[in-house]
């Protein structure tokens, strides 16, 4: 027996390579609808439903891609789809996180923001010199969820932007 000479081989050294990579669901973050079909530059977040929902009147909300904004009054949630509003829900409940409100009004705070902005300024005309893409706005936090709430048989809609929410009630 020769000691040393042993060189042991993973079973993915010994398999052949596939032609083309593998993955468990088959389709990459690519090609999942979210990713392909979702507004790219969208200032609302965007809600996905499921099944169909329909009310007493058996009016119905298809199953689809929905764009949820906040109304100016903040009193309702609307969904719009293509540039058309769909449905209006109303708001029962707003939250606001009072520390980022306070941060609007705060000197300090402003005049951190104005350094910030003037540092940004003059790395983005380096940019521009050199020829790389600005990123036209900042990213904010978005989220939409809906949820079936057995109990009281209605859905429930969360809204979520930055540093504000809002919840939503769709009676079945």
């Amino acid at each position: 027996m020769i000691e040393g000479l042993i060189a042991l081989k993973t079973l993915d050294e010994l398999l052949p390579k596939p032609l083309y990579p593998t993955y468990p669901s088959g389709l990459q973050d690519s090609g999942n609808a979210v990713f392909r079909y979702s507004q790219k530059d969208s200032e609302h977040p965007n809600l996905m439903i499921v099944d169909a929902i329909y009310d007493n009147a058996r009016n119905v909300i298809a199953p689809g891609y929905y764009e949820l904004v906040l109304s100016d009054d903040r009193t309702n949630l609307v969904m719009v789809q293509s540039g058309k509003i769909i449905a209006v829900i109303p708001v029962f409940k707003i939250q606001e996180d009072k520390t980022e409100v306070d941060k609007i009004y705060d000197k300090k705070y402003q005049k951190k923001l104005a350094k910030k902005k003037k540092k940004k300024e003059k790395l983005d005309s380096q940019k521009t010199a050199t020829g790389i893409p600005l990123q036209d706005t900042e990213e904010i936090y978005m989220n939409a969820t809906i949820e079936y709430q057995k109990d009281g048989d209605y859905y429930l809609i969360k809204y979520e932007r930055g540093w504000l929410r809002a919840w939503g009630v769709i009676k079945k």
